[in-house]
């Protein structure tokens, strides 16, 4: 065997033996990112107004936003109606403050559950108008996040952000608006869809 062939011959099994420590590497990520986290239960906690902070928000909308995460709070009941694993940490027991957040969570330790569900709902305009006719359409923004309250795991997130619109606005409101039966919903309408729509993406709250 002549010097040159030698040299391909160890050329090419330091290839394969690279090759093969990558997919080793590769692997356990792979079981780690499919591995589901057993839950004990899951914690709800009352939902938070906040405003988004690129905006000023007026007195008029830390009311409504207010009077929204009281409507949102009996809305996650009936969303989460008949899922086993949920508790809910009584909204008396928070306050709109991050000191009333942190309060929150330390009573999620208490309650014996390993993971907690927060939402932050930052727009809550009710709609001007009728079903059939507004001169201002519905509003919600949410954001929610499950998180294993060990190791600060997010297990699921997701955002809601919708001011309703005509067909004619935008064609890819056609589906929507044929299973809303064409007609303007109010915000409390609206955010049930939203809920809906996002924690039913979460395998963890009994989605897909």
């Amino acid at each position: 065997m002549t010097a040159i062939s030698k040299l391909r011959l160890g050329l090419a099994a330091c290839c394969l033996l690279a090759a093969s420590g990558c997919a080793n590497k590769e692997e356990p990520a792979a079981a780690a990112k499919a591995a589901d986290v057993p839950l004990s239960c899951i914690a709800v906690l009352p939902v938070l107004p906040a405003a988004d902070l690129e905006d000023a928000a007026s007195p008029a909308d830390h009311k409504a936003l207010a009077e929204g995460s009281q409507v949102m709070n009996g809305l996650l009941k009936e969303v989460l109606a008949g899922q086993t694993k949920v508790r809910f940490v009584a909204e008396d027991q928070t306050a709109v403050s991050g000191a009333g957040l942190s309060q929150a969570r330390q009573r999620v330790g208490k309650s014996g559950c390993n993971a907690a569900l927060e939402i932050s709902l930052s727009r809550y305009a009710e709609r001007v108008g009728g079903d059939y006719g507004v001169k201002r359409p519905a509003a919600v923004t949410f954001a929610y996040k499950l998180y294993e309250t060990g190791e600060g795991r997010v297990l699921c997130h997701g955002r809601f952000d919708e001011q309703q619109q005509t067909v004619m606005e935008n064609l890819l409101t056609l589906p929507k608006a044929k299973n809303r039966g064409l007609t303007w919903l109010t915000a409390e309408e609206l955010a049930r869809e939203g809920l809906q729509e996002r924690l039913g993406q979460c395998s963890y709250l009994g989605g897909k």
